[in-house]
């Protein structure tokens, strides 16, 4: 036995099997690291594809709703009114074309300016400049 704890002890307090089993370590160590750093990355990019997938969830259901929007009868209606010009019966379409509203902002822009003026001179307009008033009488 002793011998075969000699042989044994000198094996493994040689300088070879040191550096044999420190290689051994080394490279179980980087092989070690290397199995980490992969989990973290794949880890990472799993939470990374769940992320993409609430997203997409998210819009598939901004789309369903939007399908079903567009699926009914108030959409179809208002779609057919302004791009086809259909109306319902007895209903009156008033078209505004740029001179109307041109027309419509300058008598707006005209009652700013009245409220402008001071009370006699609505006063001295009204009776005076306001011959169109006396003629529809």
């Amino acid at each position: 036995m002793k011998q075969n704890n000699s042989l044994f002890f000198r094996i493994f307090s040689s300088k070879i099997f040191f550096v044999i089993f420190l290689i051994i370590v080394i490279y179980l160590s980087i092989s070690f690291y290397r199995e980490i750093k992969q989990r973290g990355e794949v880890k990472k990019e799993i939470s990374n594809l769940k992320m993409e997938i609430e997203n997409l969830s998210k819009e598939n259901n901004k789309l369903s709703d939007l399908i079903q929007y567009f699926e009914t009868e108030e959409y179809i209606e208002s779609t057919s009114r302004e791009k086809l010009g259909y109306k319902k019966p007895g209903e009156k379409i008033i078209v505004f074309t740029e001179e109307n509203v041109d027309n419509i902002l300058n008598v707006s822009d005209e009652k700013i300016d009245s409220e402008n003026l001071s009370n006699i001179k609505l006063w001295w307009n009204y009776f005076f400049n306001n011959s169109n008033r006396e003629e529809s009488s």
